[in-house]
């Protein structure tokens, strides 16, 4: 999420340098390279301060590459507004980026993205996920020029959720962060065949969160997965207890 508003920040800040009505980004890499930076180089020569995409990027907490597309929306108060598109393999959300007249901090609201898991890798190795995951109220402060990630939050709901093509219930989470700079995000599944309970947290500007996680057999958990549960968590009783340090940067699976 840094990823996509510090691209997006950078080239509205960036165009204003060669015009707010033909400037394109391939314009100021040829007249002002330096200007450009490395992190903005997924974005598309063509680009400009009314329209414009980014392709392939790589994004923490994602197992594929997105891309990032926006349009310019309004003028407010505030300052000015886009309508932002991401989309990716099993992923497409929208939402509103907005730049502060005194280029000073953006920010994400009103933003939606649905996901479908079954088209990713699974984050447990031995195990596929299903279902329908949404993300709603999405939110995310970023101040400028230091881009530093100031405050985030989001609602997900799993529904329709399968486990190797088993039901297993509705999952949530929440995401929520603090004035300190760091996050949390505490999620929950219920179901027939098994209950989840835990949160992950971490700090703005690291990939790696803390996982607790506990999973209880519900009484019907099969075989194949207490084997997988077996190699990656610590059994407790008819539970398996996950307490470990995970690289939201590394491809999936993740345990």
């Amino acid at each position: 999420m840094k990823r996509f508003l510090l691209i997006l920040a950078g080239v509205m800040s960036g165009l204003f340098l060669v015009g707010l009505i033909e400037g394109r980004i391939g314009h100021l890499r040829g007249l002002a390279p330096g200007m450009v930076p490395g992190w903005a180089s997924p974005v598309e020569n063509d680009a400009t301060l009314w329209r414009g995409a980014a392709r392939g990027l790589r994004v923490t907490g994602l197992p594929v590459e997105a891309d990032l597309g926006w349009r310019f929306a309004r003028l407010a108060a505030s300052g000015a507004i886009w309508d932002m598109t991401v989309t990716a393999p099993g992923l497409t959300g929208r939402g509103e980026i907005g730049l502060s007249m005194a280029r000073d901090r953006a920010e994400i609201r009103a933003g939606r993205i649905e996901i479908l898991p079954g088209e990713w890798p699974g984050p447990i190795r031995g195990l596929t996920l299903d279902g329908l995951v949404e993300m709603t109220g999405l939110r995310a402060d970023l101040a400028l020029p230091d881009q530093s990630l100031r405050a985030l939050g989001a609602g997900l709901r799993w529904s329709r959720a399968r486990i190797d093509g088993q039901e297993v219930g509705t999952g949530e989470m929440t995401v929520l962060s603090d004035q300190g700079g760091g996050w949390r995000a505490p999620f929950s599944l219920t179901g027939d065949v098994i209950a989840v309970s835990g949160r992950l947290e971490g700090r703005f500007g690291s990939p790696v969160a803390v996982l607790d996680m506990r999973i209880e057999d519900a009484g019907a958990m099969p075989a194949d997965w207490q084997g997988a549960l077996d190699r990656v968590a610590q059994r407790e009783g008819n539970a398996w207890v996950v307490r470990r340090d995970l690289d939201l940067s590394l491809d999936w699976p993740l345990l």
